[in-house]
């Protein structure tokens, strides 16, 4: 009942307002306009003299997209100014300025706050200080304030500071700041920039430590400049104890029409060497237009020593080689033309004055076309290639390749095509006494393909597995190159060898793909594939450069390929072939991997073969007790019987930060890192396009 006559007076003493033209106050006000704002409180009182609104108990303030709530409130809506007392809180836009008591202009929204704390949901950071400043759109100033991105009044890191400057689409500042981990201060800074948000900012990012038997003791603090919304480079200077200074560099970049590119460069002058050492890495897309583009993929060691020194990246130290091209296609409806340069350097060779180069080539390809309404197809492929080297045989080969294929398509279950062809070279060399002068040959070529597909669906309904799909694909294809001496030609590549064919594969496919049904929606999974293929020819099998291991006899290996996955985060493949001549396996490669969604994941692979090689590879991550993971990588070397590399890694996960441990280790070097990060500071973001 008393809220029912407070209400009434109220509406009574407006009445009574608008014919005496005052305002009186008011009691029990549920919610009212108030120029541009809108006020809610149990009690909201005006004062005739001062202009001034009083309103207490459950206070809410609304306006230009700013609420306002305390337990008791001022405000002048002349004036634009507020004060709120008591549980104060601002937010706006997934920001939240807590305070004992807050002083806030209604017009631009600045204001300061006592014993105040703001949190920006974005990163999940906190800045608390005995004064608060907002001085602008999303920025704010802080006295002897302190800044962490961890919850609870405790947090398990901070930086306190005497003053902090922030902008919270930028970056912030911080002078005379202080680090702490937990309690205990460990690290003072006289000034520091850190970035406010999750997207890519400027600023150095969390440095790195470590110490290998190459580089001794290692620190890097790497720094990282976002220059535009598609460009941003990372520097990063390191500090070798036993090696001297070095300095990487990363620079990303997009452009319109999905062009696109990276350039990675690192350089050290090496005080044990006593000679400048370094890499580069560059790679650039880039379309003219849908029908032209220009690709470069640049990769140049400064010695064929410097992997087996320097990289911390599995199976790099053992690289044989590094190649860098450049090309440009032009495309037609019909046609293509590419032009293409590749530089090779041999890091096995003393040097690369002897290493064949590829400087340029040019390949002209028509496409299929059909001959009136006949089942035939025309097609050529033709191409320059010029060879350079320092020392040895140089030259060039112009080939030109004609092709005509019967295809007849489909007929039920059946398909079947045929080709023939005709391969013309022509070589000009010189640089070589015994190999320069001028050649030609050419070669027939002809082959034919017959396969057929049957396939069934069976209804399972066992759990989640509703419906099996098993289809047989048996094929048989043959192919004809005619066998013609190639001895008295060049030899720049196995291009000029081409390898005589008469020679029948005959192979049979399975294929297993399961229907699954869960919480109403299908989707279906590949359960197996399956393919048994072998090669018969009358005058002996040709070398297969894909294969190892060479192959003797008529009969060529009998090869099995499978894939499965058996189950949603389960996968199994296999790779080999048999040699029946030698009974028994001439190449092998296996293996399989399981993860689930917790981040445990399990995984093995074998390769072998035969007089060659063999080693197995393991790998494991857990991450069964957290917020601890763990990972492991390791090959070992069968035949030599010896660990090839051995990787670990132990990271620790908090709230708001990580720790991670990583210790490598590989034929002559042992190298431990220590990499620690904070969440929300100094993290990288992906470049976006214009």
């Amino acid at each position: 009942m008393k809220s029912v006559r407070n209400a009434f007076s109220a509406a009574v003493m407006l009445a009574a307002c608008g014919l005496l033209g005052a305002t009186p106050p008011v009691y029990g006000a549920d919610s009212l306009p108030v120029g541009q704002l809108n006020v809610s409180a149990d009690t909201l009182t005006h004062e005739q003299a001062t202009q001034r609104y009083t309103a207490s108990g459950n206070v809410r303030l609304t306006w230009d997209g700013l609420t306002l709530t305390s337990r008791t409130a001022e405000f002048d809506p002349k004036g634009d100014r507020a004060v709120a007392e008591g549980d104060v809180l601002l937010t706006k836009n997934g920001e939240q300025l807590r305070g004992d008591r807050l002083s806030i202009d209604l017009n631009s929204g600045n204001g300061d706050v006592s014993n105040g704390e703001l949190h920006v949901d974005k990163n999940n950071l906190y800045v608390r200080g005995a004064k608060l400043a907002k001085v602008g759109d999303s920025e704010y100033r802080v006295d002897r304030g302190s800044i962490t991105t961890c919850d609870g009044d405790s947090p398990s890191w901070k930086f306190t500071a005497s003053s902090i400057d922030l902008r919270l689409d930028t970056y912030g500042t911080a002078t005379n700041a202080l680090f702490y981990i937990k309690d205990l201060p460990v690290l003072y800074l006289p000034y520091l920039v850190f970035p406010t948000v999750r997207d890519r900012q400027s600023g150095f990012l969390i440095p790195q430590a470590g110490n290998s038997s190459v580089k001794g003791l290692h620190v890097s603090i790497p720094f990282y400049w976002a220059v535009s919304p598609s460009q941003d480079v990372t520097l990063e200077p390191e500090y070798m104890s036993k090696r001297g200074f070095g300095m990487g560099l990363d620079y990303r970049y997009m452009r319109k029409l999905g062009s696109e590119g990276i350039f990675r460069g690192y350089g050290m002058f090496d005080t044990v060497d006593r000679q400048f050492r370094g890499e580069i890495q560059e790679r650039h897309l880039e379309r003219f237009s849908d029908t032209l583009i220009f690709k470069s993929d640049i990769h140049y060691l400064s010695d064929k020593d410097y992997y087996r020194d320097f990289s911390s990246t599995s199976g790099e130290y053992n690289l044989q080689k590094t190649e860098s091209t450049v090309s440009m296609t032009k495309y037609w409806s019909r046609y293509s033309l590419t032009g293409n340069t590749t530089y090779i350097q041999d890091l096995q060779a003393p040097d690369n004055t002897a290493t064949l180069q590829t400087l340029p080539s040019v390949v002209f390809s028509g496409m299929k076309q059909q001959l009136w309404r006949l089942p035939l197809y025309v097609s050529a492929d033709s191409s320059f290639v010029n060879f350079y080297r320092e020392q040895g045989l140089n030259g060039q080969r112009v080939s030109l390749h004609p092709q005509l294929t019967l295809y007849l398509g489909s007929q039920g279950a059946f398909q079947f095509y045929g080709w023939g062809g005709y391969q013309q070279r022509f070589y000009n060399t010189y640089g070589d006494s015994a190999s320069a002068g001028r050649f030609n040959l050419g070669l027939a070529d002809a082959g034919a393909q017959m396969s057929a597909s049957f396939d069934r669906i069976y209804d399972l309904h066992v759990g989640s597995l509703q419906k099996l799909r098993h289809q047989l694909v048996p094929e048989v294809s043959y192919l004809y190159v005619q066998n013609n001496d190639q001895d008295r030609l060049p030899f720049f590549d196995y291009d000029d060898r081409i390898v005589g064919q008469d020679t029948i594969t005959y192979g049979l496919s399975n294929y297993l793909v399961g229907r699954f049904d869960q919480d109403g929606q299908a989707f279906y999974r590949t359960l197996l594939y399956l393919r048994v293929s072998q090669r018969y020819s009358p005058s002996g099998i040709r070398k297969d450069y894909l294969n190892p291991v060479p192959e003797t006899g008529t009969f060529g290996t009998v090869r099995v390929e499978a894939r499965s996955n058996p189950l949603p985060h389960a996968s199994l493949f296999l790779d080999s072939r048999y040699d029946p001549y030698h009974f028994g396996l001439s190449t092998l490669s296996t293996g399989g991997d399981f993860k689930d969604d917790s981040g445990n994941h399990v995984g093995a692979s074998y390769y072998f073969a035969r007089n060659d090689v063999e080693y197995l590879e393991g790998r494991l991550g857990l991450a069964l007790i957290r917020p601890f993971s763990f990972d492991f990588m390791a090959r070992y070397s069968m035949d030599k019987r010896a660990l090839l590399e051995s990787n670990y890694v132990l990271e620790y996960k908090h709230q708001c930060w990580s720790v991670n441990l990583s210790y490598q280790d590989r034929p002559g070097n042992k190298e431990f890192l220590v990499n620690f990060t904070l969440a929300g500071v100094g993290v990288k973001g992906p470049v976006r396009a214009f």
